[in-house]
This record gives structure tokens, C-alpha cells and sequence, in this order.
């Protein structure tokens, strides 16, 4: 089977249902990936055992189980499982089903309904946090914050993130029927599901002209949108720029240099060490805006967009408004295995351009602001992170 491109891992992910911290953090390669049965660099992290022994044992221990394990053996579970022994949750095996969820993820077009959703702080369900505009879940009449009660007539109550994300999703033209917890009133909801695209970026003038600009994710060709609409607001005479990243977990690494490109002069985005190798800087230039820059980051801000941030901030080109980031340091690639089957392997640690690492840390904000009410997502007046981001441009305010 041919090589096909390797991604540099950064997600939160998008399902549309877009799961937020559903195989968190992926930043992809802009290059080839070699199967596995090949290696793109000499390692220098040596197994316990041999590769020889390793797979005598492999075979064994399935020859065993297949035979005499008391129930019928899923020889799928334990490929995961020696993935996961581990002990990395970004180092994962997909399934041929997982792999084309995985691929569909990162192109910035789905089969869905078109919300994000993510464990509810409020209660014990899955939260709608962001309905985006033109899609079936708009026109449905759902809204951010609405709790997920039902999914076609089945309690949706306790169930984790992804099990929600897997049913809510289907095949284009199939509806799904939610029930929809609002203000404690229990409400119907038959959403049809067909192939949406996300608008990962999303932009307007908002406040006394500052320009404002949403991405949801790195996804691929997500830099040359946000160039775009970057120079469209240019060419409104913008006071400033907000750009809003929360929420966004993620996607190639090679959009989120690109969008970088545009606001610093010439910089580190940031460093990244191999397993047992030399830490190396990643650089970027080009950029050349002259108005004060604001980037809005939170909770489920993650890898990519934990870059994006760090790297502005830390290049005194932005500052950065909201909460701790996710705290995702990591960098995979994936590789595509026999059968359909994917690998995608934790192959570097990431640090900022100051050398501080954000693995299960998250990026510190230059200034905190609490979250807002997930009615006023992206709204003015009612999202508070987004007004104190704007006043901060309005007042013509730098690093």
C-alpha cells in the first residue's frame, strides 16, 4: 500500500457533531509517512525485547486466547490493547471505520448535524456548546447549551463524549430524533443529518471597528481562509483584530505555521525534541500587521491552538485572553497499516518559543477572564471574554 500524507496531531476534534476532547491533539505532517514495516528515522528509544521475540510472543499469547480464552476472542481489542499498555492516550490504533472518522475530521467536511459538544460542567450529560450557522442543527432550532436527554428514544444520561458523538452521527439524509434538555423544560428535536462543511473560519467586524475572526480548527486549508478574511478586515481599516480559538482542538500543524506566517516578522513557533534527541526550533516569517492583536483562548484550546497562542504571545505579537489552555505538548504522525487499520504514535514533545513546555499544563493567559454563558458564544454584548478582548483592542493594548 502506497504512503499517504502523515499528519502532525493537535485535535480536540470535529465530528460535526464536532466532540471537544475527542482524540485530543492532533498535528499532522506536511510530509509522507512510510508504513510501519519501514522507519523515516533511526530510533534511538530501544525496546525490552527483540523484534524476533516480540513477535514469537505476540503470535503465542493470540495462538493461547484464540484457543483457550472462555469467550470468543475480538483479536481487534488486543491490538488496541498493546498500543495502550503504553500508557500514552495519543499513541492510539484506529480501526478502518476509526481511521475514516479520523480523515473525514481533519478535511473540514462532515456527515452530521453541525454542533460541538463536550461533557456539561451543569450536569451529568453531553452539552451543545456552539451551533454553527447554515446547518441542520441551526435550522432544527438547537441552541448552545442544550443538554443531550435522549438519542432516538435512548437515554443519553451518563454516556461518555464519544458514544454520543458516534450516535448522533449517520449516514447523509437520515434524521435523528433528540430530545433536548432547555431551562429544565424536556424538548423534541428530528434533525436530519447530511455532508456539512465546517465554517472553520468565521469573520465580521464587531465593537468600534475591530475585526474578529473564529477558528474552529486547523483543519487542512484553514490558513488560507483565515488569509482571507484577514485581509478583507485589512481592507475595512480594522482598529485591531480578535482572533477566537476556544473550543478549537486542534488539526496540522503546517495551517497553524502558515497562519502564524501572517504576525510575526521573523521567530521560533516553537521547539520540538524526538524521543532521546536534540530540541530543534520550528520558525516562521512574513508577518507584518501593524494593529494590536488579541488571541481568546480556553479549556478545550488544545495543541495546535495551544502553538498558535504560545507562539504569539511569547513573540510579544498578541496577547492572549480566557482561560488555561488544555495543555496538550505532544506531537503524533499517523501511518497507515494493513487492512485499513492506522497507527498514530506520540513521536515528539513540543515547547513554546521561551522553552516552557505545555504538556498537562496548558498556556497561562497574559489576562484570565472567566468563561462565558455558552448562550453568548461569539456574541456582543453577552460573551464576556470577548468584550474584555475587544475593549483591550479598542484601548490600542500590547504585549
Amino acid at each position: 500500500m502506497p504512503s499517504r500524507k502523515s499528519s502532525l496531531l493537535i485535535a480536540v476534534a470535529a465530528l460535526l457533531v464536532v466532540a471537544t476532547a475527542f482524540w485530543a491533539g492532533f498535528v499532522a505532517y506536511p510530509f509522507l509517512a512510510p508504513r510501519l514495516t519501514g522507519s523515516s528515522r533511526p530510533s534511538s528509544v530501544q525496546t525490552t525485547i527483540d523484534r524476533d521475540t516480540y513477535l514469537k510472543l505476540s503470535g503465542s499469547i493470540y495462538d493461547t486466547l484464540s484457543l483457550q480464552y472462555y469467550q470468543k476472542v475480538d483479536a481487534t481489542k488486543l491490538l488496541k490493547g498493546q498500543v495502550s499498555g503504553l500508557g500514552d492516550p495519543y499513541t492510539e490504533l484506529f480501526t478502518p471505520a476509526e481511521a475514516a472518522d479520523f480523515r473525514e475530521q481533519l478535511s473540514g467536511e462532515y456527515v452530521g448535524i453541525g454542533v460541538v459538544i463536550t461533557p456539561s460542567k451543569k450536569a451529568d450529560a453531553i452539552e451543545i456548546v456552539r451551533v454553527f450557522a447554515g446547518t441542520p442543527a441551526e435550522e432544527a432550532g438547537l441552541k448552545p447549551g442544550d443538554l443531550i436527554d435522549s438519542i432516538d428514544a435512548t437515554s443519553a444520561r451518563k454516556l461518555d463524549l464519544e458514544v454520543v458523538s458516534a450516535r448522533v452521527k449517520g449516514k447523509a439524509g437520515t434524521s435523528v430524533l433528540l430530545k433536548i434538555e432547555r431551562a429544565g423544560t424536556l424538548l423534541d428535536y428530528t434533525v436530519v443529518r447530511r455532508n456539512v462543511e465546517l465554517p472553520v473560519v468565521e469573520s465580521r467586524v464587531v465593537g468600534n471597528k475591530v475585526g474578529y475572526i473564529s477558528v474552529s480548527s486547523f483543519s487542512s486549508g484553514v490558513a488560507v481562509k483565515f488569509a482571507r478574511a484577514l485581509h478583507t478586515l485589512e481592507d475595512e481599516k480594522v482598529a485591531g483584530l480578535v482572533i477566537d480559538v476556544r473550543d478549537n482542538g486542534g488539526g496540522y500543524l503546517n495551517e497553524c505555521l502558515d497562519m502564524l506566517s501572517n504576525f510575526i516578522a521573523h521567530g521560533t513557533a516553537l521547539w520540538t525534541r524526538e524521543a532521546g534527541g536534540e530540541v530543534n526550533p520550528v520558525t516562521v516569517s512574513g508577518g507584518n500587521v501593524s494593529f494590536p492583536v488579541v488571541v481568546l483562548v480556553n479549556e478545550n484550546s488544545a495543541s495546535a491552538s495551544e502553538i498558535f497562542s504560545a507562539a504569539l504571545q511569547e513573540n510579544q505579537a498578541a496577547l492572549v485572553v480566557g482561560t488555561a489552555t488544555f495543555g496538550k505538548g505532544l506531537i503524533q504522525r499517523s501511518w497507515d497499516l494493513a487492512d485499513g487499520y492506522e497507527l498514530k504514535v506520540t513521536v515528539e514533545e513540543y515547547y513554546t518559543p521561551n522553552k516552557n513546555t505545555i504538556q498537562k499544563k496548558g498556556l497561562t493567559p497574559d489576562i484570565v477572564v472567566a468563561d462565558p454563558t455558552p448562550v453568548a458564544f461569539g456574541i456582543l454584548p453577552g460573551d464576556g471574554q470577548l468584550e474584555r478582548a475587544v475593549q483591550l483592542v479598542e484601548e490600542g493594548r500590547r504585549p
